[in-house]
C-alpha cells in the first residue's frame, strides 16, 4: 500500500481479512489508514490480568459482552485492536465471521504499557471517537482512569460504571 493513500473501509476490512488467513504473521498487529501492518509486543501478564478484570467488571455491571483484543474499524487510524471492547448484547450480534470488524463499539479502554507514547495515544483516542465510539477508557500506568468523550475528557464514566481496580495491579 502507499503510504499517503488512505484506504476506505471497505479495502480495510479486505486487508484485514487477507491478514487474518496469513499463517506467517504473528498474532498481535493492527492495521494503519493507509493498510500498513503494525505489529504489537505481547502485553504483560499484569496487562493481560488489567484488561480481563476491566472486561470482567463492565460485563457484570452494564451486562452485554465485554471482550479483550477485539477488532475495530476507525475512520482515521485504520483497524485498531483496544484491550477491552464493550458493547450491549444486541449489537453483537450483527457481528458475523464475514464482517468481523466492529463499527463504532460502545466503550472501549486503552490499558497503557510503559511503550505507549503520549502522542500515539492521543491519537488512538480521537480516532475511536471520530469514529463513533461513545467513550474511550484510558488505564495509566498507575491505574488512573480518565474517559474519553467527544466533549473531552472526564474522571467519571457516562455509562455508571464504576471500576474499582486492585492496586497491585499498578506500581
Amino acid at each position: 500500500m502507499l503510504a499517503d493513500t488512505t484506504l476506505n473501509p471497505r479495502e480495510l476490512a479486505h486487508v484485514w481479512q487477507q491478514l487474518g488467513q496469513d499463517e506467517t504473521l504473528p498474532d498481535r498487529y493492527e492495521l494503519t489508514q493507509h493498510g500498513e501492518v503494525v505489529m504489537s509486543p505481547k502485553p504483560t501478564n499484569r496487562h493481560q490480568v488489567v484488561a480481563a478484570e476491566i472486561a470482567f467488571l463492565l460485563r457484570s455491571q452494564l451486562g452485554g459482552k465485554a471482550v479483550t483484543e477485539a477488532a475495530v474499524l476507525t475512520r482515521e487510524a485504520g483497524v485498531r485492536v483496544p484491550d477491552v471492547v464493550w458493547m450491549p448484547a444486541e449489537r453483537w450480534a450483527g457481528v458475523t465471521r464475514e464482517n468481523d470488524l466492529l463499527h463504532a463499539p460502545d466503550l472501549v479502554v486503552e490499558v497503557l504499557s510503559p511503550g505507549n507514547r503520549r502522542g500515539e495515544v492521543a491519537h488512538k483516542v480521537r480516532a475511536y471517537l471520530d469514529s463513533g465510539i461513545a467513550e474511550v477508557l484510558v488505564v495509566a500506568l498507575d491505574g488512573g482512569l480518565v474517559f474519553h468523550r467527544i466533549d473531552g475528557a472526564h474522571d467519571r464514566s457516562s455509562f455508571g460504571v464504576e471500576l474499582d481496580l486492585p492496586d497491585d495491579l499498578f506500581d
